[in-house]
Formats: structure tokens, sequence, C-alpha cells
């Protein structure tokens, strides 16, 4: 059973209790203890539960209780679909449910629920685990409307990726562009545009993403993407930037590199780092520098522009420095 299954079958509905032997009163002074954390209103989980699932799950575990209070009907979306479709969100997950309603019902939110009044006709909607929510092109729209475009660009990279094993993704650009042009016209129509004129296939992670705007941003001319790269040994591997006449390339290094199994294939971090340490050696035999980039400098990105600078690589475009110390 994973964290997330444990997690949903321990939540304790105080109005439950009665046939638990407890009352909410107890509950809630088992909360203020520190014992249980409340999930939402009348609703409970053991702390140590609840700090073992990724911030994420603890979103949908809110949608969990949201659902058995509420009753069946509802459709997540924005977020809480992104949630429970597996895209990415910049920034902390909301507190709130995120649902569509009819545009007759109002847009009324409360406590726990942000409501959001856009209609349902029409919506290509998705299930799993017994909650409804929005299919992953109708979210990549929604999202777009709502969130920043660095935001917005993030989530829309995660579903259009081509996982390059299976050849799928969660949706294509053609199939949002369809559902869009289905929708049209309405309020936030431009953002979603923008959105998706910048947004790719190729896109591994979510911080090549916000390097490959942040690189725009700096006036870099724009970078080949996974470039597939071979010598006398066969393939060396696919380069996240790649500038070739420039002779220089790019790579994004972030944690899941070293700790995700889609791209450990079981070896210990060491062992990644060896083998990231010989295929920089054969990129280099071919003639190219090889820099590496992190999260620091993403959040600096004045050090991100000295460093491709040193390594010979000049902004072609006016450079715009934007600091985002959140990310």
């Amino acid at each position: 059973m994973s964290t997330f299954e444990l997690a949903r079958e321990a939540l304790i509905f105080a109005c439950d209790t009665g046939t638990l032997g407890h009352d909410d009163g107890r509950l809630s002074r088992a909360a203020h203890r520190g014992i249980l954390v409340r999930v939402k209103q009348g609703v409970y989980l053991p702390i140590d539960i609840w700090k073992a699932l990724e911030p994420v799950e603890q979103h949908r575990l809110r949608l969990v209780t949201v659902e058995r209070l509420s009753g069946p009907g509802l459709v997540f979306s924005h977020e809480s679909a992104a949630a429970l479709v597996g895209l990415p969100v910049l920034g902390r997950w909301p507190d709130k449910a995120h649902v569509l309603r009819e545009c007759a019902a109002g847009g009324r939110s409360n406590a726990g629920i942000s409501r959001h009044s856009l209609g349902l006709a029409g919506v290509p909607i998705s299930r799993a685990d017994g909650l409804t929510f929005t299919a992953p092109a109708r979210t990549v729209i929604d999202l777009a409307t709502t969130m920043p475009f660095l935001s917005a660009v993030v989530a829309a990279d995660a579903a259009l990726r081509v996982d390059r094993r299976t050849g799928q993704s969660l949706t294509t650009p053609a199939d949002v562009r369809s559902l869009l042009d289905a929708m049209m016209p309405f309020r936030g129509m431009r953002k979603v545009l923008s959105a998706l004129d910048a947004a790719t296939s190729l896109s591994d992670s979510v911080g090549e993403t916000v390097c490959r705007l942040i690189l725009l941003e700096l006036g870099f001319a724009p970078a080949a993407l996974q470039s597939e790269f071979r010598d006398g040994r066969g393939l060396i591997g696919y380069v996240d930037f790649t500038w070739r006449r420039s002779r220089v390339l790019l790579e994004f290094d972030g944690a899941v590199k070293y700790t995700d199994p889609r791209y450990t294939h079981g070896l210990t971090v060491s062992q990644i780092v060896m083998r990231e340490k010989n295929r920089e050696n054969r990129l280099r035999a071919l003639g190219f520098r090889v820099v590496r980039t992190d999260w620091h400098e993403l959040q600096n990105p004045a050090l991100l522009l000295r460093t491709l600078r040193d390594a010979g690589l000049e902004p072609v475009n006016p450079t715009t420095i934007i600091r985002r110390p959140w990310l």
C-alpha cells in the first residue's frame, strides 16, 4: 500500500466519530496537541502520516475529503485537476479544491472549495480513484487562464511531453488547440495562446522549462532541445540545450536526475555522478563546451548569464534579468 493509499484509509471524519466512540471536541483537542492534523473542517489524519505525504499528495487528499463531504458530481479543475492528472504546479499547492460548475449556478466559493462558473457543457473529463476531473487538454487551458505565464508554460510542457520510451503524452498540441477553438471566444484566450506558443513537447522537467524561458529573457538565441549525440561508441545521450554554431551545450541539473526512477534506472547517486562525468567527457571529445546549471542560477539569472558568456555564448537580443528567489 502506498503512502497516499494509507493516508486515504486513515482519514477520520467527525461525522463518523459517533460509531467510533469519539466526538469532534476530542479530535479538535488532539489536533491542537499535534497528534492529528485537520485536513478540512471535520476531517483529521494522524500527523505522522500527513507529514509523510508529498505536497501534491496532501492536495489530492483534500480532494478526497471534499468529494466525501460534498457528495458525488464534483468536477475538479485547475490546480486540483493538475494534481490528479499528474501535472506540476510551480509554488505551493492550494488549500482549496478547485471545481467547475454551471454558469447559472454562480461562482461563490467556501472555505474548502473554489468554484469556477465556466460551465460544464462540452468539457472533456477523466476519472480516477473515484474522482472526476477535467481532462489534460482542458486542464492546460484552465491553468493558463488563471496562472502566471511561467507557471502556465510549466504545466503545458508537462502535459505535452512525449515519453521517449513509450512515445505517449498526456495530450497533444492538436488536441489542446482543437478544444481551444471550440471554446473561443472567452476571457483569458490570449493568455492561453501565449502559453501554448511558448510550450514544447521536448521539455523533460520543470527545471528545463523554467531554464528555457529564462534563456530567452537573457537574450540568447533559441537552443535546440533534447538533441541526440553519438560518437564512435554509439549513443551518448540527449542534451537539454544545444547551440551547435557556438559549440555550447547546456544541461540542467535537478534533483530528479538523481532521485526519479525514470532517470536513475536503479543506479546509486555515486553511480549516476560517474555516468554523467563519462557522458560529459564524451561530449567534450566531440568539440563542445559543456555547461551545467541548477535551480540556484535560475533564481539568480545573472549567474547563468555569466556562466554562458564564460563558455563563449553571447546574447543576440536585449537582456532582461528577473530574479525569482521563490523558485
